[in-house]
Formats: C-alpha cells, sequence, structure tokens
C-alpha cells in the first residue's frame, strides 16, 4: 500500500479485516494525507479556515460515521481527528510504516512487482527493495500543483508574488493589496472570498463560466441531492432540475456579476461556496474572464481589460502523476486513467489504484466498497474479464463519459455516484461466476512465486 491518506487507511482496514498480510507506506510522519495540515511530505494544500465542502455524512466512510457533534462542515482539524479515530478503531497503525518513501515500482517479468523504498528525507539512507505480489497505489491526486501550460504571455516578467494554491495558506500576506485568484473551482471560491476580506481588490477569473452552488440548498447540505428523488431522475431531466433549483434558490449568475453559464450544472464538478457568492455581491470580488498576458505589476484580460495587481494566486488544479512509476508502465496523461472501473490496468495484473474516481456529492462513501473489490481480486474470491475486454469497457466508458462531462483535465477521472455504484455490484457478481468457473493450473505446472504479501 502506497499512502495513509483516505484511500489508503480504507484499503488498509478492508485487508486487515480480512487478515491479508500487508505494508503500508506513508511518506509523512503521521496519516492522514491532505486532510493533515503541514504534512511534512509536503504534499498538503490545506490552508489554515479551510471547512469541508460537503457534509460530514458524505466524509464518513462506510463503517464509522462522523460524530454527531461534529458541524455539518468540519473544519480540517476535526477530519484529520476522524482519521486518526479511524485508523486506531481497526488497528491500522501497526500496519503503517511512517516517514517511508516508496522510489519505485517495477513489474517483474515472472509475474509480481518489485518495490523501493527509503527513510523520507535521508539522502544517505539506504533504499531496501522487496517483491510484492499486489501493490495498491493510494498516493491521492490533490498534492502535485498544476500550473497552466503553456505559461500564461508575460508570466515571468511579473515581479509580485505568484503561488499555486497549494502553497496558500492564510490572507495575511495579502492584506491592503491587489490580489488576482485564477481559477473557478472549490478553492480559487473560497480562497477569493477569505483574502477578499483585507485585500484592497481581489479579482476572481476564470476561462469558462460556471455554477456557483451554495453548501445549503432547501435548508439541507446541497450534497444530500445526491440521496434525493432528484438524484433518482434521468440524467436528461436531472441537470435541468438542478438548474431550476439553483435559479429559485440562488437567483441568476448576472445579480452577483457572473456570466451565465453555457453548460448544465451537472457537466462538470460543482464549485460550491456561500461566502463567494456573499462578497461578489458586496463587490469585494470582481470577477473577470479569463487572463490573456501579465505586465510587471498587471494582468490584461481576454475581453480586453486590464487591472493592476500585486500579488496572484494559481487556484488551476493538480495533476495526477505517479513519481514511483515510470511512464512507460502507468501514467494518466491529460488527466484519464486507463484503468478498468477506476481501478485495474487490464495489462498489469497485481496493480490497483484507490480513490481515482472523483464523485460530486460524496468523498470517503466509495473508498470501502472499491477497498473491498480489491480484497476479493487479491484473495482470488473474484476474477477479472480478459485484458481485451476490460479495455473495451474502459472505451466505452470514456465515450459516455466524453457526453456527460466537460473535456478538461479536471474532469478526467469524474464520475456519477450512483451509476459507479451500480456498475461495481454488477461487477462483482460477475467476478464471481467467473472465479467459480475459472480453470485451477495443471498439477506440476508453477505459477508465479509465492509471495503473498501485499503492499
Amino acid at each position: 500500500m502506497i499512502g495513509a491518506g483516505p484511500s489508503g487507511l480504507a484499503a488498509s482496514k478492508v485487508l486487515a479485516s480480512r487478515g491479508v498480510p500487508f505494508d503500508c507506506f506513508e511518506a509523512g510522519s503521521g496519516i492522514g494525507g491532505l486532510w493533515r495540515y503541514g504534512n511534512d511530505n509536503g504534499m498538503s494544500g490545506v490552508y489554515a479556515s479551510l471547512h469541508a465542502n460537503i457534509s460530514k455524512e458524505s466524509m464518513s466512510f462506510s463503517s464509522l460515521a462522523m460524530p454527531e457533534t461534529y458541524p455539518v462542515f468540519p473544519h480540517h482539524s476535526k477530519v484529520l481527528a476522524y482519521l486518526e479515530d479511524y485508523a486506531a478503531s481497526f488497528g491500522l497503525h501497526r500496519h503503517i510504516a511512517l516517514g517511508t518513501e516508496v522510489t519505485s515500482v517495477r513489474p517483474l517479468d515472472g509475474g509480481g512487482w518489485e518495490v523501493v523504498r527509503r527513510r523520507r528525507g535521508d539522502a544517505a539512507a539506504d533504499e531496501e527493495t522487496q517483491r510484492y505480489t499486489e501493490v495498491v497505489v493510494a498516493n491521492g491526486h490533490h498534492w502535485d500543483p498544476r500550473l497552466p501550460d503553456p505559461p500564461v504571455p508575460g508570466a515571468e516578467d511579473f515581479e509580485g508574488p505568484a503561488v499555486h494554491s497549494h502553497d496558500y495558506r492564510s490572507p495575511e500576506p495579502y492584506a491592503g493589496r491587489r490580489v488576482l485568484v485564477i481559477g473557478m473551482g472549490n478553492s480559487a471560491c473560497e480562497i477569493a472570498a477569505e483574502i477578499s476580506r483585507t485585500a484592497a481588490r481581489t479579482f476572481l477569473s476564470a476561462r469558462e463560466a460556471v455554477h456557483v452552488f451554495p453548501k445549503m440548498l432547501l435548508g439541507r447540505p446541497a450534497d444530500h441531492l445526491v440521496w434525493s428523488p432528484l438524484s433518482r431522475l434521468p440524467r436528461f431531466l436531472k441537470g435541468p432540475a438542478m438548474a431550476l433549483l439553483l435559479r429559485l434558490t440562488r437567483g441568476a449568475p448576472a445579480h452577483y456579476g457572473l456570466p451565465e453559464p453555457v453548460r448544465g450544472p451537472l457537466a462538470a464538478h460543482p464549485s460550491t461556496s456561500d461566502e463567494l457568492l456573499v462578497q461578489l455581491a458586496r463587490g469585494a470580488v470582481t470577477p473577470k474572464p479569463g487572463v490573456s498576458s501579465f505586465g510587471r505589476d498587471t494582468a490584461a484580460f481576454t475581453d480586453g481589460s486590464r487591472e493592476p495587481v500585486d500579488a496572484v494566486v494559481y487556484a488551476t488544479g493538480y495533476s495526477i502523476s505517479f513519481p514511483f512509476l515510470a511512464p512507460s508502465v502507468f501514467a494518466a496523461p491529460d488527466g484519464r486513467t486507463e484503468l478498468y472501473l477506476r481501478t485495474t490496468p487490464p495489462r498489469l495484473p497485481g496493480l490497483y489504484f484507490m480513490g481515482l474516481a472523483q464523485p460530486a456529492g460524496e468523498a470517503f462513501p466509495l473508498l470501502e466498497p472499491q477497498a473491498e473489490w480489491i480484497a476479493d481480486l487479491i484473495e482470488g474470491a473474484v476474477a477479472l474479464p480478459s485484458p481485451a475486454d476490460m479495455t473495451r469497457a474502459i472505451a466505452r466508458d470514456w465515450q459516455l463519459h466524453d457526453r456527460t462531462y466537460v473535456s478538461t483535465y479536471r474532469h478526467g477521472i469524474e464520475i456519477d455516484v450512483r451509476s459507479y455504484r451500480r456498475a461495481l455490484r454488477r461487477e462483482i457478481r460477475a467476478g464471481r461466476r467467473r472465479a467459480r468457473g475459472a480453470v485451477p493450473p495443471l498439477p506440476g505446472v508453477a505459477g508465479p512465486a509465492p509471495v503473498s504479501d501485499a503492499v
């Protein structure tokens, strides 16, 4: 297992509960992944005031609810405390090697995987190599900052501070300054709203107009709509119904100075912020279109306007990357992963990926079911389709994905929760039938070397 964030913890819990021997390697000195503020593995972009943008119910694992005493949208410190409690409740700490960085994962010709690891931060430390039959990758997808590529013309000439939102921690350095936040996802919306309280001016630049969801709709957390009757509507009705609900509860985007989105509210991952809408209405945040170029202390925009700017925050998302895997083994170009059910590559037996399916409205609840399927595969209780069949299924999935979501890097791993759950249940049933019908190896014919551990 690589990583002890939410995905790694869910997989560890399932494997431990089944008695499957495994090692979990975590580069940081504590568990929690991105939810550990100031994580010394350098992979957490959590800022000081961050609260979850979905409700505690949608943040809870299937097997352990967040405490009733938690607020609806818990602070990041409470989410970390919950993850610590989850690990303690299921005895996971004894399986986790903290401060251990995996530097290489390589397929072996005879089957299995060679895993190389070392103590993080110790250049002189000896690397250790071990062979495993299976590897579960759970290193997350919100840790490798992604900047505009190619860079905005003139970006190298801009003289003010320019950071990615991954490195943003608090609004104090921006007090009294003219700040440009680039992006329109959750981080961009919340950071722009926070900075605008004390900044001289705050601009929020987005290449495309998006729907901004309030956190509460009709007195309930907006993500609860995933479980409401609305979620059971056919997709061609669900989008218009959501658009009407937003119009009735939030009003027209023009009320906030925002352009009207050209796509429906379900064609993109939701951008959620109550405070941004208030700050837009107050004029504390000024919406702008995409940035066309920078000057020494200015930014020009695609509508021909130009504004004086002292500092820039790029809230432009994250790359999906696996530094321990050679690109020739596995990579995610353009944010797309060639994974069957977002989990297993068709022609790399024994390699599994956790948490690379991004739903709207849920977070942790999908992780344990995914881990249960992986555990079934490791134990042989289910069998996968042929590599050719998996490849064809992935192609069909991409065709549907491209008809459903905007074609951007950010949406490469977007999924519909209900559809994914149904597909996973169907695959588990089919996998059991395949496993029962599997032909055992002939006597005397050797299989892969008997290495039973998973990592």
